[in-house]
């Protein structure tokens, strides 16, 4: 993968942002650094895809993607996927979202 500049995906900045609060609530509540990275990895790959399927100028213009909104969307599906009794507690879109704000 090809690292691309700020300028090029803003979204990045968003994502390290929340990625970095996500791992300190992960952390907090009992998740190992490897389970935690593991975790950020896959939200990353879902987080760029859902910013990336919307290429299309006109529905860019429609539809403006919330970085924070598609970044718990992500997460909560990473969390759900590698810890999927986490998906009521301290992985639900609600505490997610809550720990990156």
């Amino acid at each position: 993968m090809v690292a691309e500049s700020v300028d090029e995906n803003p979204y990045s900045v968003y994502f390290a942002h929340f990625a970095s609060k996500l791992e300190q609530h992960l952390r907090k509540n009992g998740i190992s650094c490897d389970d935690a990275d593991r975790i950020i990895e896959e939200s990353s790959a879902i987080y760029f895809e859902k910013l990336s399927s919307s290429t299309n100028r006109l529905l860019k213009a429609l539809r403006k993607n919330d970085p924070a909104n598609v970044f718990v969307e992500s997460a909560h599906r990473a969390i759900e996927h590698f810890i999927p009794e986490a998906k009521g507690t301290f992985g639900s879109q609600n505490e997610i979202a809550r720990a990156i704000r």
